[in-house]
């Protein structure tokens, strides 16, 4: 007898029929926390670069002897050109307009979340962590970050945990940067020192002493990163960045504007401390229009270019001996910009400089691979901030846990 077409159709409605049932089926919180071994996370950042969602999915097991992770993927979802114009705008916004931008970024996080686990037939997920896109970030003070984590929770059907600044700055914290933690679980040495670099909107560095020296880790956001560029390129030409640093390559350093912005109060602080877009953004470019606009335009982006390296290698080269610095791994789409990366190696001679890539860990999604890990923290109730990177008084643990309903309605 030949096969009907239901029959032909059988296994891929059983397919069909466990995945839908898999993705409703809420994850119970309380097992969650007891839970021994790996944690199937995905990890979510969506940085002050503000061109897309990084979203990485990985097995993690963290305890308090050490971290155990594997990847399963990782991408990055661009925003679409309407929702990157309203987060841009947003940057100095109403408040009824960023309330709907914080909802509607909920909404587009849990769709694209669902639509990635799908494409990439990850049909079980015990956890998310997303850190928010950060709107404004007062040092010590104050900070935003947007995102509503129920929509993921309400569609992925797992806790999420989100708002990881908070705790810090309540305990008396800069709140940023909190990826060193992650940094020194995945890569500090016992005998040799080493500098994380991730270039971003801003640029941030962690410096991890070898274990045995029993120094304190540091890290710190240096200055700009790639959104001075971005913003100038968009002010002065069509497209949204400038690919392959192509036209900063064709410009002229101008050392003595450089030196001027040098001075600026952040780059002149002592660490702790921490930035954003708010102060490294549209309203620098409009304060500096004057010094940007002696130049051609090639040498506006090659200084603003210079002004990111310059930053971070002076950090750097503060605390090199101290730390006993060997080795810089980078990441970041900064870490990209051949201009930038140029200047750095000029500078850090004697420190060797590669990529991230290179320690199995892509430069791309390193940061939504950190949230997936202290969102395992959270749960797990281990601290997730380092009082001599932030300033805070004690080691908390981070971030805010949405749970999920066993109700299936």
């Amino acid at each position: 007898m030949p096969p009907t077409k239901a029959s032909l159709l059988y296994p891929f409605l059983r397919v069909w029929y466990i995945f839908r049932n898999l993705e409703r089926s809420a994850v119970d919180l309380l097992t969650l926390m007891k839970k021994k071994g790996m944690i199937r996370t995905a990890g979510l950042m969506t940085g002050t670069s503000m061109d897309g969602l990084d979203i990485c999915v990985a097995d993690v097991d963290l305890t308090p002897k050490g971290l155990n992770y594997s990847v399963l993927y990782s991408e990055s979802v661009p925003f679409p050109h309407e929702l990157k114009n309203r987060i841009q705008q947003n940057l100095t916004g109403s408040v009824p307009q960023m309330c709907a931008l914080n909802y509607d970024l909920g909404r587009f996080y849990a769709e694209e979340v669902d639509k990635s686990l799908k494409k990439h037939h990850v049909l079980s997920l015990d956890l998310i962590g997303t850190h928010g896109q950060t709107l404004h970030h007062i040092s010590g003070h104050s900070t935003l970050q947007i995102g509503e984590p129920a929509f993921l929770a309400e569609r992925l059907r797992v806790p999420v945990v989100s708002d990881f600044r908070a705790a810090d700055i309540a305990a008396g914290g800069t709140g940023a940067p909190l990826i060193p933690a992650v940094d020194m679980w995945l890569f500090q040495q016992e005998k040799r020192g080493r500098v994380l670099l991730n270039i971003g909107g801003v640029a941030n560095i962690t410096l991890l002493p070898p274990a045995s020296s029993h120094l304190p880790v540091l890290g710190f956001d240096t200055g700009p990163g790639m959104g001075l560029l971005d913003e100038r390129f968009q002010q002065l030409f069509d497209g949204s960045y400038d690919k392959d640093g192509n036209i900063a390559s064709q410009g002229t350093i101008n050392t003595e504007v450089l030196n001027q912005w040098e001075k600026h109060p952040f780059i002149q602080k002592n660490p702790p401390k921490s930035t954003g877009r708010d102060e490294f953004g549209l309203q620098w470019l409009a304060e500096h229009k004057n010094d940007l606009e002696k130049m051609d335009p090639p040498s506006q982006l090659a200084t603003l270019a210079a002004f990111t390296a310059d930053t971070i290698a002076n950090s750097i080269l503060n605390h090199k001996n101290v730390y006993e610095i060997s080795e810089l791994l980078a990441s970041g789409g900064g870490s990209k910009h051949p201009l930038v990366m140029k200047i750095l190696v000029e500078k850090l001679q004697s420190i060797h400089i590669r990529s991230v890539k290179e320690m199995g860990v892509d430069p791309d999604s390193k940061e939504a691979l950190g949230f997936a890990i202290l969102a395992v923290a959270c749960i797990r109730n281990i601290p997730g901030n380092i009082p001599s990177v932030t300033g805070a008084k004690r080691r908390v643990v981070l971030g805010k846990i949405t749970p999920v309903s066993h109700e299936d309605k």
